[in-house]
C-alpha cells in the first residue's frame, strides 16, 4: 500500500469517526403513508376535532389536514370509522421487575440476580413491552429497578426492531442513599443493593453518578431523596448536585418522594417531576405549580384495587376499597385544583391479570375517578407526558411529530372504556398492531 493510499484511508476513517452519531445510525427512509382518521384527538387542546388526514413519511408526521391527496406510491390506511389519538405514554414503569404479594425488594433482587439472570429478566421485559404496545402505549419512561442498565439495553432492542415494544426512555439504576430502597440488609454478600441502585456518597459522587448514567445512555435520572423502607435520605447538597449536573447534560430528573419534607426538598432542588407524592401539603403543591414541577400520581383505580384484592381472605367489599382510595383521590384533586401539571404514570410492578398495558390505561381511569374529565386524563398520557419527557414529537399529532398513532372504535373523550379496544397501533411509522383492513366499525 502506497503512502498516498494510506493517507486517503486515514482521512476516510477520520471522517467516519467524526460524523454525527445520528448520521452513522440513520436507517433507510420508510414508506409514505396517508392515514384517514374519522375523528382526531387534538392532545394540546384536549378535544376531538373531527375528520383529518395525516401524511407520514418515514417515522414522522409531515402534514395534517383535510382532503389530502395520496402521493404516488404511497400507502393508504383507512381509519375513517375510527377515533385516532397520539400514541399513549406511561411516564413511570418498571418493565424489568415484578414483585409478588408478600415479597420484599431484597427477595425480588435475589431472584432476579441469582435465579433469573439478565437473559430471562430481559425476556420478561420484552413480553411486557409487547403488552404495553398492544394496549396503545407507544412510549414509556422506565425508572430503575432494572439491574445494571438492562432497561437501556432493552430500549435498544425495541428501537432497532429486534423485538416489538414501545419507545423506552430509561434511567438506569436509581441514584439513592445507602441501602437503596430495599429493607435493611445487614448481610448482603451478593451485593444486591449495588446491583439495583447507584448509591450516592457526597455531592461530588452525585455528579459522577449522573455522568455515569448519561454515558450509558440514560434519558432521565431517577433519584431517591428518601428510600422507604430505609431510613436513609440524600442530603440537600447531594440532591442539588444531581439536578445541576443533569441540567448541564440536558437530562430531566424524576424524584421518588412520598413525604412532604422529601417532596419539598426535591422541588427546591429543581427536579423535573415528583413521583407518587402521597403526603404532599397544599403549600408544597403551590410551590410545584409555581415552578412547573410535574406530579406523576401512581394511583390505582377501583377496577385495579378490586383486581389486586381479589385473592384476599375475606375479600373486601367495594365500599371498603373505596375507603382505601379516598386519600390518594383527595390528594390528586388538591393537586389538580391548585394547577400542578400532571402526567400519567402507572408504577405497575406487581402481578396484574389484565396486563401492564391495561394497568396503565386503568391508572388513567383513576384520574377520572379523582375528578378529571376523560379528555383531561387523555392529556396526561399524551400532551402532558410528552412535555414532561422533553420531546416535542411525543404525545401529539402535528407536522414534525413522531408518527405514533392509535385507533379505537369509540370516542375516548366520552369514556376511557374506548381504550379497552385498541384496534390499530403505529409507532414511528411502523404498523405494530393491524386490525383487519384497519376498520373500526361495521
Amino acid at each position: 500500500m502506497t503512502r498516498r493510499t494510506l493517507t486517503a484511508c486515514a482521512a476516510l476513517l477520520a471522517a467516519c469517526l467524526a460524523a454525527p452519531a445520528e448520521a452513522q445510525m440513520r436507517r433507510p427512509q420508510g414508506p409514505t403513508q396517508l392515514v384517514r382518521a374519522g375523528d382526531l384527538f387534538d392532545s394540546q387542546a384536549g378535544r376531538m376535532v373531527g375528520a383529518r388526514d395525516i401524511l407520514i413519511r418515514g417515522d414522522r408526521v409531515v402534514e395534517v389536514g383535510q382532503g389530502l391527496a395520496l402521493p404516488d406510491g404511497g400507502i393508504l390506511i383507512d381509519l375513517s370509522r375510527c377515533s385516532v389519538l397520539p400514541g399513549l405514554i406511561d411516564g413511570h414503569t418498571h418493565i424489568l421487575m415484578e414483585q409478588a404479594p408478600g415479597q420484599s425488594l431484597g427477595q425480588v433482587a435475589a431472584i432476579d440476580a441469582g435465579l433469573e439472570g439478565d437473559a430471562l429478566r430481559a425476556l420478561s421485559g420484552a413480553r411486557r413491552g409487547r403488552d404495553y404496545l398492544d394496549a396503545g402505549f407507544t412510549t414509556i419512561r422506565d425508572l430503575g429497578n432494572s439491574g445494571r442498565y438492562l432497561d437501556l439495553q432493552l430500549a435498544r432492542g425495541f428501537a432497532e426492531g429486534r423485538v416489538p415494544g414501545p419507545r423506552l426512555y430509561g434511567s438506569g439504576p436509581g441514584l439513592a442513599p445507602a441501602g437503596g430502597q430495599m429493607e435493611p440488609l445487614p448481610h448482603d454478600p451478593h451485593h444486591l443493593v449495588g446491583a439495583e441502585y447507584r448509591i450516592v456518597a457526597g455531592a461530588d459522587d452525585a455528579r459522577a453518578a449522573v455522568r455515569e448514567a448519561v454515558a450509558a445512555g440514560a434519558w432521565v435520572i431517577k433519584v431517591y431523596p428518601e428510600a422507604t423502607p430505609q431510613r436513609t435520605r440524600l442530603s440537600v447538597a447531594e440532591l442539588e448536585a444531581i439536578v445541576d449536573e443533569a441540567r448541564r447534560h440536558g437530562v430531566p430528573v424524576a424524584a421518588h418522594a412520598t413525604s412532604d419534607a422529601a417532596i419539598r426538598e426535591a422541588v427546591m432542588a429543581g427536579v423535573t417531576s415528583i413521583e407518587h407524592g402521597y403526603e404532599v401539603s397544599d403549600e408544597t403543591l403551590r410551590l410545584m405549580a409555581q415552578k412547573g414541577v410535574w406530579l406523576v400520581p401512581t394511583d390505582p383505580s377501583l377496577e385495579m384495587a378490586q383486581e389486586f384484592s381479589s385473592g384476599w381472605t375475606p375479600r373486601p367489599p367495594v365500599a371498603e376499597i373505596e375507603g382505601m382510595l379516598a386519600a390518594p383521590r383527595e390528594r390528586f384533586a388538591r393537586a389538580h385544583r391548585l394547577g400542578v401539571p400532571i402526567a400519567l404514570g402507572s408504577d405497575l410492578y406487581i402481578p396484574y391479570g389484565p396486563g401492564r398495558g391495561q394497568g396503565a390505561r386503568a391508572t388513567m381511569v383513576a384520574y377520572v375517578e379523582s375528578g378529571m374529565t376523560p379528555a383531561e386524563a387523555l392529556q396526561t398520557a399524551t400532551w402532558n407526558a410528552g412535555r414532561m419527557l422533553g420531546d416535542d414529537g411525543l404525545g401529539v399529532i402535528r407536522p414534525g411529530a413522531w408518527a405514533d398513532l392509535i385507533a379505537v372504535p369509540l370516542n375516548p373523550t366520552e369514556s376511557l372504556d374506548a381504550l379497552k379496544d385498541v384496534r390499530f397501533v403505529m409507532k414511528g411509522g411502523r404498523v405494530e398492531k393491524p386490525d383487519r383492513e384497519w376498520v373500526c366499525g361495521g
